[in-house]
């Protein structure tokens, strides 16, 4: 028997052929287009390099969104990476940071984000603004945020002098929270004495005005409120002394270590601690107690935040606003 070789037929091999190459070329089509329309490759065209690409593509959308749709930034990664970030500070940060290159070429971007957020990229007493005061004992009083002109709060109630030295008035609620927190310190043998309590408008104004007197304005805003800038014309703000002890020498007292293990249990927050001093504008008091209620405290207190800090993060606006990653 013979046997005789089949020869393929030519046609099937050239369509398996096309099909092959029409199928690689719609497979390189797809990646190029891929390539050209996707993200890597528009941060490319924006500016960015591999490295800040690939920080990019593992933030947040709206991060992206932002490098997408603005000029070239170097700024903005590690702007968007402080865990204090807000997108409604973004173009301030920015600004800020210009007239900070003019001294330095060392960025603290933590330092920026903080400063915008609470105001303090601006001189004290400059882009003031009412604060909210529908935030009833949350709200914010400081240098940038002031009270309705010659505010006078409701609820004043005299202390008694049981628990103050001299004569002294504070918000009922702020009084009966005091009560509470001084009768759990004498428990542990521990003195809790207001000195000081609300002050009106005058008042206060007098207190500024003693201090100006004697050592200039400069020296009066780093010891004392301007009037309608004042935490005690809220009302919710004490100085508390113990026996034997003045404002100087009150932290070396145990009163001072139980307030810092206890405070916040009964509403009151430290409102100006030590090493704070360019956040709060304030120099370090520790005898000077904020009431924000228990709930408020507790969480100030948590978050190691001055109320200033907190206050911008997590109170003031639009939660939506944050530019958490």
């Amino acid at each position: 028997m013979v046997y005789t070789k089949r020869r393929l037929k030519k046609g099937p091999i050239i369509g398996i052929i096309v099909i092959i190459v029409i199928i690689a070329l719609i497979i390189t089509g797809v990646k190029l287009y891929t390539h050209f329309t996707g993200n890597e490759y528009k941060l490319s065209k924006v500016g960015y390099n591999e490295t800040e690409i690939a920080s990019l593509l593992k933030m947040d959308d709206k991060v992206i969104d932002k490098a997408l749709n603005s000029k070239y930034n170097r700024h903005l990664i590690p702007l968007a990476k402080q865990k204090y970030f807000l997108w409604k500070n973004y173009e301030t940060y920015n600004k800020y940071i210009k007239e900070l290159a003019k001294e330095t070429n060392n960025i603290d971007y933590k330092e920026v984000v903080n400063k915008v957020n609470i105001k303090r990229n601006y001189e004290y007493y400059t882009h003031t603004e009412k604060t909210d005061m529908s935030k009833g004992n949350a709200i914010l009083v400081n240098k940038y945020y002031s009270l309705p002109q010659k505010y006078t709060p409701s609820d004043i109630v005299e202390v008694s002098n049981w628990h103050c030295y001299g004569t002294a008035q504070i918000k009922k609620e702020v009084y009966d929270a005091f009560k509470n927190m001084f009768s759990a310190a004498k428990k542990e043998d521990i003195t809790l004495i207001i000195n000081s309590g609300y002050r009106s408008y005058e008042s206060q104004k007098g207190v500024y005005d003693t201090y100006a007197s004697t050592g200039g304005e400069e020296e009066a805003d780093a010891f004392a409120a301007r009037p309608d800038f004042s935490e005690h014309q809220t009302g919710l703000a004490i100085d508390i002394i113990t026996y034997g002890a003045s404002g100087k020498t009150f932290d070396t007292t145990d009163a001072f270590k139980w307030l810092q293990k206890n405070a916040h249990k009964y509403g009151f927050i430290l409102r100006y601690p030590k090493d704070k001093e360019d956040i709060t504008g304030y120099s370090y008091e520790s005898w000077h107690y904020r009431y924000l209620g228990k709930d408020l405290a507790t969480k100030v207190k948590e978050s190691n935040l001055t109320y200033d800090e907190y206050y911008a993060y997590y109170l003031d606006g639009d939660k939506n606003e944050k530019g958490k990653n």
